[in-house]
């Protein structure tokens, strides 16, 4: 199966870039799958969880992303928002201690994954 490259970047520094098999964006009610050959594209993502997939369809990596945009055109989807999290990289205490509602929202994810 084919890769794409990806990179996810916030406004003063790109916090990942790679190449996998495909990227699951959050696009509101339906999750938008990013592949090799996919149509040129820009969408709008939402606040929620980004996953990068190996070729089983695996998750290997979580990030949460506030809303933002993705382009999509020749096998690379960038990803651009102001906040991008590796799930590894926070916990319940520290998202809820945010008065925010990208923060908030971390906190109950984070809540569920346990």
């Amino acid at each position: 199966m084919a890769n794409i490259k990806y990179k996810l970047v916030q406004p003063d520094k790109i916090i990942k870039s790679g190449e996998t098999w495909g990227v699951v964006l959050p696009t509101g009610e339906i999750n938008q799958t990013v592949i090799s050959g996919q149509t040129p594209s820009i969408l709008k993502t939402d606040n929620g969880m980004l996953r990068i997939l190996n070729e089983h369809g695996q998750i290997i990596e979580r990030y949460f992303i506030s809303s933002g945009v993705a382009t999509v055109a020749d096998d690379l989807c960038v990803v651009a928002s102001e906040h991008i999290i590796n799930v590894n990289d926070i916990d319940v205490a520290t998202a809820a201690s945010c008065d925010d509602d990208f923060h908030q929202m971390v906190a109950e994810e984070l809540k569920a994954l346990k």
